[in-house]
This record gives C-alpha cells, structure tokens and sequence, in this order.
C-alpha cells in the first residue's frame, strides 16, 4: 500500500512540473487571443478577434470571423461585395472610375464607389462634345469649332470683332468713290442711279435697290498681296441676286477674282466647275468664266474671273485667301500683280441690305 503511495505522488509531482503554465493559457475573457492554425506566429496589435487587418484602428469586439480575409470595417462575418479576396475594385467600379478620370484604390467598398479616387462623377444630362474646344450652347457641338449661338448652321462663330479705330462712321452716296477708313480702303460703285454705304469702325453697311443696277460695296486692302487672313461676320439679308466674298483684282494680267462665301437667289457664277479647294472647314467649287468688252479698273475690256463658292452657305467665319490663289494656280489660272483683297457686297438688279464686321491679318 505504501509503495502504490508513493508512485501516485510522484506522478503527480511529475506531471505539475512538465505542465503548461495558467498564465500562458488564454483564459476565457480575453477576446485578443488569436488560435493560429498555420503554425506562424501572428502579431495582432489592434485588439480584433477576427485575426486580419482592422483598419479603422477600432477595437473589434464582435469576435465573429472574416472568412475572406480582406479588410473588414464592418465588424460582421464578411460576405459582401467589399474588396475582393485579390485585393482590386469591383470591375464596374473600376470602369467607372477610370471613365471619370480617378485612381483606383484597395480597400473600400465599390458600393459608393469609395475605390475610385480623385474622379468627378459627370452630369446625367451633360451634352457630348465632339469637336474637343469650348461648348456654350449646351448642345452637341460638331463643327469644330467654339459654338456659341446655339443652333447648327455651318458658320464659323467668330465672336465679335474688336476694332481699335476712332474714326467716326461715314457715310458716302456716290456712283463712285474711293478713299480711306480707319486704315482700310473702300470703295461704292454702280452703274446705274447712285448708291450708298457707310463705314464703321469694324467694317461697312450696305443698302442697294434695282435702281442702282450693279451694285458694289467694298472695303479691305490695297494693293493687297496673296496673304490676308480675312475674317468677318455679316447680317446679310439679299433680295434677288447677290454675292457676300472676297473680291479684288490683279493687272498683268488682269483678272477680277471672287471667294464666295454665301449669294442670293442665284449661286454664281454659272459656267462649267474646273476643281474645287477644301480650306477653311468647307469646300470650294472652282470656275473659270470670261467678261467680253465690260467694264473693269482699265475701263471697258476683255477679262477673265476665277471663282472659288462655298457648296454650303455661311455668313462669317475666317476665309484664307493663299490656299484658293494656290489652288487656281494649280488648275493653270494665272493671276498677275495684286491690286486689291477686299469684302465685298454685290447686288445685281436686287435689292438687300448688309451689316459686315470685318478684319483683315
């Protein structure tokens, strides 16, 4: 009896000696123990029981599990549509983040589109602009250029004019005058009962009737060279036949030439078309035609006209004149010394009337 004594309390005393110590062991309150299966050793700062990163450096108290292993911030058994277990944005999200010019970020929830960062989410009724300048109309804006009036037309919308001249406006009634208005030369001539013009300090109104026969109002540089930049906008309201264009002439040979940019109740110049030239956003027809015995800079005598007509009609925008001199060259329409580059208003047994803003560079 004695001996069975003894071996029971020296495996007693074995067995306390060789046993873990209590204060090593997790006792039931302590929610920052963390059961690792993997063998490693986890180093859990942030006093969560679901063992991955807490991120809102909250105390996770729910001791629920995170079965995906991604950040949780909710605190519940995670099974949403929060980051995916490989750490990227929903796929939608992504594509709505990237169209709105954000960065995609991990780690938030693609719900309220928190992964996107730094983007601007776009009006529902924004317009789409193709033309990549300035759109102020609020409507789709496809001409290529800043559209500021609203409607689709094929002008160019050139803003307003802006002239540095003093000058007071004049207004001449004559058969024929020439002279000068801050810094341009103008020019009224008929061949019928006088007709009148005034000039202001960005450009010229014209006002013709049937009594005045051919009818031309005129203003811009002389003698002119194959250079200018023109640009103009024009309140042009014809009755009958008349031309708004670029109009000069060149001696040596002498040639009277015409850009036409919009006409009356006749598209000029009504011969057969020989090319035609794309500048300015528009096409141009080109004609050849020949005046026998009229009148001219040289008095009455034989000349030819080159032509150059917008297929579409416009009542502003910029015309350059070197392409279309170019282009009648290349066609074998020879032009000589530069008399003048000038806008014109033409009326032709009509009547009408024009406002024209106009520069010259």
């Amino acid at each position: 009896m004695m001996r069975i004594l003894i071996l029971c309390l020296l495996g007693a005393l074995i067995l306390y000696g060789c046993g873990e110590d209590p204060s090593d062991r997790g006792d039931d309150n302590n929610s920052d123990y963390l059961s690792e299966s993997d063998g490693d050793s986890d180093s859990d700062s942030d006093g969560d029981s679901d063992g991955d990163s807490d991120t809102d450096g909250d105390s996770d108290t729910d001791g629920d599990s995170d079965s995906d292993g991604d950040s949780d911030t909710d605190g519940d058994s995670d099974s949403d549509d929060d980051t995916d277990s490989d750490g990227s944005c929903e796929a939608e999200c992504v594509a709505h983040c990237m169209s709105w010019g954000g960065t995609t970020v991990q780690g938030t929830c693609p719900g309220d589109l928190k992964c996107c960062s730094g983007a601007v989410q776009p009006d529902a009724d924004a317009d789409t602009d193709t033309d990549g300048d300035a759109d102020t109309d609020g409507d789709a804006d496809t001409d290529g250029d800043a559209d500021t009036d609203g409607d689709a037309d094929g002008d160019t919308d050139t803003g307003p004019i802006v002239s540095t001249c003093t000058e007071a406006d004049k207004q001449v009634c004559s058969t024929y005058e020439v002279n000068k208005h801050c810094g341009l030369t103008y020019e009224i001539w008929t061949d019928g009962s006088a007709g009148c013009m005034t000039n202001t300090k960005d450009g010229f109104k014209a006002e013709w009737n049937n009594g005045n026969a051919n009818y031309l109002a005129r203003k811009g540089v002389r003698p002119g060279s194959k250079e200018p930049v023109v640009t103009y906008s024009a309140d042009y309201n014809p009755n009958g036949n008349s031309y708004l264009a670029i109009y000069g002439w060149t001696q040596n040979p002498l040639i009277e030439y015409y850009i036409v940019d919009s006409w009356g109740s006749w598209r000029p110049p009504g011969t057969n078309k020989i090319g035609e030239v794309e500048v300015d956003g528009g096409k141009y027809d080109i004609y050849k035609s020949t005046r026998v015995n009229k009148p001219s800079i040289e008095g009455n005598t034989t000349f030819d006209q080159f032509w150059s007509v917008r297929q579409e009609k416009r009542t502003s925008g910029t015309i350059t004149v070197a392409p279309h001199f170019q282009a009648w060259s290349d066609f074998g329409l020879t032009m000589g010394s530069f008399y003048e580059v000038s806008m014109v208003v033409e009326g032709y047994q009509s009547s009408g009337s024009a406002t024209v803003q106009v520069s010259f560079k």
